[in-house]
């Protein structure tokens, strides 16, 4: 099955016609004759969409769309309403209390499906990004509390037509209905779309003698890193249901199926910048997700969950080339000290400052962690066993030749650190590398034994302190 499809109408010839229809392309249909039967049904069913008549013996579409609201889980279904009457102001009525789409019966068969798998397939990319930000269990975030802001005053919306001539008419009338900054380009104009600023929504018309040309520009908008993000409408001109359909197949992220009105447009492109901002929001969640998950807050550095892969991909690359790498574990001596005279704030800003001298010592191709307390990890790809040592004695001097000076504290505080490295590479069989990092923590271990404020490096079953 590709879905669940929740059908609502209080006509019952009506609902036998639609399912006929929905079950030939192979839905599961879910029937109901009022507003109440809907929502009873939704209590042990979670229907992919609702297809609904726009008038219902107990309502209309706006109160289905209204009692799924407050649902969390069935907040974002999609829902199109039928109208047996296909007079604009139905339209911007039903668009207006967040009605997907509006289509008139007897309904097109090829523009019903279209929408359809169109709505579908953009809740399956929304229901995707929530459950990469929060999990299996997570709710749907419902657009009015993902978007509780007006429009951004800076949005880019281009407007591509046939002819400059249409395009230019076109701005002049919606200019009047949004205030975004327009945009007019024909439909050869790929190159112009994808130059910065890159338009948040791009309008494409859908000329009878240049549909052909406007359909492949969409598909390849769509498919372009740099346009991909971008909402895409089409508006057929003239009205066509086969083009109309195309294009919702071929990307388009909506359709004025009826041609261009402008009052629909611009409903149609505020309601598409909602959902595109919305995405956004989630996609940034993600990247700070990520983010949280292999940096250390304190520090800004990367953690252990990061280093050991980083680690694994240095060994790797180590094992191909025959080249060097090494391994150091470093410790802050005597740290607990610091924290019990001190206290936890200062002992915090003591390792906020050895991370930042521990980093400006490093190469730029190594990695610095913070693995535990006062413990960091050091991976240095392309390095032999001479640089090493000299390497571990630069990150010993970066604490010590300094005392910290931390505020509220009245005397610098003289802190230094212990180093154990191992050096991997140059042909030999490599172990693996929790073998490697508790090497390097063996040879901190010597460091430290030695009398700290060294540094220990351990290769091929020998150490040396230094």
């Amino acid at each position: 099955m590709q879905g669940t499809v929740l059908l609502i109408d209080g006509v019952s010839i009506n609902r036998i016609v639609l399912k006929v229809q929905l079950t030939a392309a192979c839905f599961q249909v879910l029937q109901a004759d009022s507003v109440a039967a809907a929502m009873a049904l939704t209590g042990d069913n979670r229907p992919d969409l609702v297809l609904t008549a726009i008038t219902l013996p107990d309502g209309d579409a706006a109160d289905v769309k209204r009692g799924l609201a407050r649902h969390p889980q069935l907040a974002n279904v999609p829902v199109i309403a039928l109208s047996t009457e296909n007079d604009r102001s139905t339209r911007i009525k039903a668009l207006s209390a967040g009605i997907d789409e509006v289509l008139p019966q007897p309904v097109d068969e090829m523009i019903l499906q279209a929408r359809i798998r169109s709505l579908l397939r953009m809740r399956m990319q929304d229901e995707d990004l929530h459950l990469r930000e929060d999990g299996p269990h997570s709710l749907m975030m419902p657009l009015k509390d993902a978007v509780s802001q007006a429009p951004r005053a800076n949005t880019n919306v281009a407007l591509v037509c046939h002819d400059l001539q249409t395009a230019q008419k076109w701005k002049g009338r919606l200019s009047s209905q949004v205030g975004y900054t327009l945009r007019t380009h024909t439909v050869d104009a790929i190159q112009e779309l994808m130059r910065s600023p890159v338009p948040d929504v791009i309008v494409i018309e859908l000329n009878e003698l240049s549909a052909g040309l406007s359909l492949r520009l969409l598909a390849d908008l769509r498919a372009r890193v740099t346009t991909r993000d971008c909402v895409v409408i089409a508006v057929p001109n003239p009205a066509d249901a086969n083009i109309a359909a195309e294009a919702l197949d071929r990307g388009a992220h909506d359709v004025l199926h009826c041609g261009f009105q402008v009052e629909e447009l611009a409903l149609r492109i505020n309601t598409q910048l909602q959902y595109k901002h919305r995405a956004e929001m989630i996609r940034d969640n993600l990247r700070s997700g990520l983010r949280a998950a292999m940096e250390d807050p304190m520090t800004g550095l990367y953690n252990r969950r990061y280093a050991k892969p980083f680690l694994e991909r240095v060994v790797q690359e180590a094992d191909q080339t025959g080249q060097q790498f090494a391994v150091m574990v470093a410790d802050l001596d005597h740290f607990k000290k610091i924290n019990d005279q001190y206290g936890h704030p200062v002992g915090d800003a003591v390792l906020v400052e050895a991370a930042r001298r521990l980093q400006v010592a490093l190469r730029g191709c190594d990695l610095l962690a913070r693995i535990g307390g006062e413990e960091f990890m050091v991976v240095m790809p392309g390095i032999s066993s001479n640089e090493v040592a000299s390497m571990a004695a630069r990150l010993c001097a970066a604490i010590n030749a300094t005392p910290f000076t931390v505020a509220g504290v009245a005397a610098p505080i003289e802190v230094t650190i212990s180093v154990g490295a191992v050096v991997g590479g140059h042909g030999k069989p490599e172990a693996l590398v929790d073998d490697l990092i508790a090497l390097a923590d063996r040879a901190l271990y010597d460091a430290k034994h030695a009398g700290r404020n060294r540094s220990s490096i351990r290769e091929s079953g020998h150490s040396a302190a230094a």
